[in-house]
C-alpha cells in the first residue's frame, strides 16, 4: 500500500470508470492510515477534477489507438502477451505523470480550493439546543458549549469542532466519516448515536456511546492521528487531560444522556463533580468550602422542573451541608454578576 502509483491509479479509477470491492477496500484502508493520506488524498482528486488534463484523458479514442498499437504488432511472435503488458505498465505509469504534469502546471490545488464557510452554534449556561448539519446529522449543544462546523460538507470526511457538551445523532456515511475535533483529540464515527463532555475548565474528556461504534484518537502537533481505544455500545470512555491516561467502563448510559430530555441526574458523584454541573445548569457560580471539598461525600439525585433553590433544599435535606445564595450584583457597564452559591458542611 506504501506504492504512490498504485495509490495514484486508484484515486483515478475512482473518479473516471470507479472502484470494485477490493480496490475500494484497499484505498479505504490507505486512507485511514493517517490524516496525511487524506490530505494528499484530496489534493489529488482536485487535480484530476479541475485540470483540463483529465478532461483530455477522457477524449482519448482507446479503441482505435491500442488497435493501430495491435496491427504493428501482430506480425511479431508472441504479439498478445506483449500488449497486455504494455498495457500495464502504461496503466501505471501514464496516471502519476498526469498528475506530476498537473501540480506543475497547476501548482498547489489549494489555490482553486473552495472557500469553506463556517459556522458555529453556542449556548448560553442555562441554555441547551438542537441544530442540523448538512449531512442530515442532527446535534443536542449543552449548556455553555460551542459547536463549529462547515455550511456544507466536502472532502472525503466531515469534521466539526466541540468545546463543551453534545450529543450526536451521526448521519450513516461509511465512505465519508464523521470527526469531532476535541482539540488534542478526535473521535470518529460513521452512522451512531454517542455523548461528548469537553469543557475547558474540566480536566477529563468523556465520551460515552449509546448506539454503533466510535474510536477515539489523539493528536498534536508533532503527531497526526494516533489510535487510542475503540468504543463498543454503552461504554464510557474517560480521559484525564493532564496524565493523558485513559479508562473504559460500563455504565449507566442515562446519567449521561438525561439532559437532552432535560434533567440533571447526580449518580455517587462527588461534591466537586456536583458544584461544577450545578453552576452550568442553572448560570450560578458554585463554590464549595475547602472542607466539604476534602470530604468523601457522594451525592445522587434527580433534577427536572426544579429551580436552583429548590435543587439547594433537596440537596441539604438527604446530606449534611448548608448553602447560602447570594443574588446577582450590577457591574459598572450595567451587566450582571452570576448568582453565587456557597455550599458549606453543616
Amino acid at each position: 500500500m506504501e506504492n504512490k502509483n498504485f495509490i495514484y491509479n486508484l484515486i483515478a479509477l475512482e473518479i473516471t470508470s470507479g472502484l470494485d470491492k477490493q480496490q475500494k477496500e484497499d484505498l479505504q484502508s490507505w486512507l485511514e492510515m493517517s490524516q496525511e493520506n487524506r490530505t494528499e488524498y484530496n489534493n489529488v482528486v482536485k487535480l484530476l477534477t479541475y485540470s483540463d488534463r483529465l478532461v483530455a484523458m477522457k477524449r482519448i479514442n482507446a479503441d482505435r489507438d491500442l488497435l493501430s498499437v495491435k496491427k504493428k504488432l501482430n506480425r511479431q511472435p508472441g504479439s498478445n502477451t506483449l500488449l497486455l503488458s504494455f498495457q500495464r505498465v502504461a496503466a501505471i505509469l501514464i496516471v502519476p505523470l498526469l498528475i506530476y504534469t498537473a501540480w506543475s502546471i497547476f501548482g498547489s490545488p489549494e489555490i482553486s480550493k473552495k472557500n469553506v464557510v463556517m459556522k458555529s452554534s453556542e449556548t448560553a449556561f442555562g441554555v441547551r439546543s438542537q441544530i442540523q448539519l448538512s449531512d442530515g446529522t442532527k446535534v443536542w449543544i449543552n449548556s455553555g458549549s460551542k459547536l463549529t462546523y462547515p455550511e456544507e460538507f466536502s472532502g472525503n470526511s466531515r469534521e466539526v469542532k466541540l468545546v463543551g457538551e453534545a450529543y450526536f445523532q451521526v448521519k450513516s456515511d461509511n465512505e465519508h466519516p464523521f470527526y469531532v475535533d476535541l482539540n488534542g483529540y478526535k473521535v470518529k464515527a460513521t452512522g451512531t448515536r454517542f455523548n461528548i463532555s469537553n469543557y475547558p475548565e474540566d480536566k477529563e474528556i468523556s465520551t460515552y456511546l449509546e448506539h454503533g461504534k466510535i474510536s477515539l484518537f489523539a493528536y498534536s502537533d508533532l503527531i497526526q492521528e494516533k489510535f487510542i481505544q475503540k468504543l463498543n455500545e454503552k461504554e464510557l470512555i474517560i480521559v484525564n487531560k493532564a496524565q493523558k491516561q485513559y479508562r473504559v467502563q460500563n455504565t449507566d448510559g442515562y446519567k449521561y444522556l438525561a439532559w437532552i430530555d432535560g434533567a440533571l441526574i447526580f449518580k455517587n458523584d462527588n461534591t466537586n463533580d456536583v458544584a461544577t454541573r450545578l453552576g452550568r445548569w442553572f448560570n450560578a457560580e458554585v463554590i464549595i468550602d475547602d472542607e466539604l471539598s476534602k470530604s468523601d461525600y457522594v451525592f445522587t439525585a434527580t433534577f427536572k422542573q426544579e429551580s436552583l433553590e429548590e435543587a439547594l433544599k433537596l440537596l441539604a435535606y438527604s446530606s449534611p451541608i448548608t448553602y447560602k445564595i447570594i443574588s446577582e450584583s450590577q457591574r459598572n457597564d450595567s451587566s450582571f454578576n452570576k448568582r453565587k452559591v456557597i455550599i458549606s458542611k453543616k
